[in-house]
């Protein structure tokens, strides 16, 4: 999909040792001049979370970038998906536990809005340096904020999964932000898949020597197979 110049597209590959792909990813014009990238992981382990996040891209798809201030539109439909979540446990007890990561934007001409719960994430690449955007929501991204763990030995640690906020988790919330976006930036989310296989280095040096943005896609899932990833990884780029 383009808007004014931008070429967006994303792409998931359900981990071998998954029987599902509780990943998903949405790509959608918006109107002439601002398009929606998300990504959403469904928590693994748990029943139901391929419906947490497909519950939430359903959502997002139907917002109505018209009738809402540009600035509440992401948050809004996350905090209706989390909702819809909450009330399907309520009705099907065996869903308790049930939820997803959540990392959206909407690119406009020269603005980036975007919301976030969970450990998905949204990266800036600008000038060839890369850039999260977002913060991860877990157990031990709090310990790394306090100095007591570092980020390279949290990849490997045994509760490197453990989400403290996600959509449809109880007292979660929405971060949010927005930047400026410049020529030539590309914008990436993606799924924990990526992340934990996949160090910020390697990534920028896929991207920027991507010449389509079909190849960011392929070469990002590619890698982190080749990095000996398990897990449901998805992607969706903008550039």
């Amino acid at each position: 999909m383009t808007i004014k110049g931008i070429a967006a597209t994303g792409k998931s590959h359900r981990g071998s040792n998954r029987r599902k792909n509780d990943d998903r990813f949405l790509v959608m014009d918006l109107d002439e001049n601002n398009l929606l990238l998300a990504v959403s992981d469904g928590m693994g382990g748990h029943p139901g979370g391929d419906i947490a996040a497909e519950d939430i891209i359903s959502c997002l798809k139907s917002i109505n970038i018209h009738v809402h201030n540009m600035s509440t539109l992401l948050t809004a439909a996350l905090s209706q998906a989390d909702s819809i979540i909450r009330e399907r446990v309520e009705k099907k007890p065996g869903f308790e536990g049930m939820g997803a990561t959540a990392t959206a934007a909407i690119i406009g001409h020269r603005m980036v809005h975007w919301a976030h719960i969970g450990d998905s994430r949204l990266y800036l690449l600008r000038d060839k340096i890369l850039r999260q955007i977002t913060r991860d929501h877990t157990f031990l991204q709090d310990l790394i904020d306090a100095g007591d763990i570092s980020a390279e030995d949290a990849v490997n640690h045994p509760m490197c999964h453990v989400l403290d906020q996600c959509v449809g988790c109880i007292d979660s919330g929405v971060d949010s932000g927005k930047f400026e976006i410049h020529r030539n930036d590309i914008l990436l989310a993606c799924t924990d898949g990526l992340t934990r296989a996949v160090g910020d280095d390697k990534i920028a040096e896929i991207l920027s020597s991507a010449e389509l943005v079909s190849d960011c896609t392929d070469n990002l899932i590619e890698a982190s197979l080749q990095a000996g990833n398990l897990d449901d990884v998805t992607i969706a780029v903008a550039l």
